[in-house]
């Protein structure tokens, strides 16, 4: 599973569950919270649905048969369960945490990426009766920095995502086929964070 997939179905998420939210909000603890808040929410709720759920594998990968990581650390190819040894297991389970990190990562990413858009339009909407373009401009440009360090963080972690990858596939061969992490994944995302 490449981390783009990861990280575009963890927006996904985020953005579903910030128009939940925010249907269902309590304006007392969006002011106590605010996105930090729901940030929290949506990450617990990653985290747990990766728990409880097989993580597929197949994506993008049509030519191979459907594959799955189950919570127990199972590896299920075309319905078939894969017999492992506990080393092996422990392997699978490592990376699904490390799959888990990522994608709460993206999740908060995310998360902060729609919280910036919502401001931006409202502060864009003040500046135009205002006249004050430059510190709106300025106010936003900080915001999106802080954006960028969290977006770096989540890069960060490839390489141990790319590790564990690389770790069970050389130990389970039936799962190699479906390791396609590479070093230009990890550079393509610090790339795109620094792509003013």
């Amino acid at each position: 599973m490449q981390p783009s997939r990861i990280l575009s179905a963890s927006f996904l998420a985020a953005a579903f569950l910030l128009s939940a939210c925010s249907r269902d909000s309590d304006p007392q603890a969006e002011a106590r919270g605010g996105i930090d808040g729901l940030a929290d929410k949506v990450a617990a709720e990653v985290r747990a649905e990766l728990a409880t759920e097989n993580i597929g594998l197949d994506r993008g990968h049509k030519d191979l048969p459907k594959a799955e990581i189950t919570p127990t650390g199972d590896l299920i190819i075309d319905g078939k369960t894969v017999l492992m040894d506990e080393k092996q297991r422990a392997l699978a389970l490592e990376y699904r945490k490390r799959l888990s990190d990522v994608a709460e990562a993206g999740a908060r990413v995310g998360l902060e990426g729609a919280e910036l858009a919502t401001k931006a339009m409202k502060e864009a909407a003040v500046a135009v009766f205002s006249g004050d373009q430059t510190s709106m401009d300025e106010r936003m440009k900080k915001e999106a920095e802080g954006i960028r360090a969290s977006a770096a963080a989540l890069c960060d972690q490839l390489p141990a995502l790319r590790q564990a990858e690389q770790d069970l596939a050389a130990a389970v061969p039936e799962f190699a086929p479906y390791a396609d992490m590479d070093e230009d994944d990890i550079n393509d995302c610090h790339a795109e964070i620094n792509t003013p």
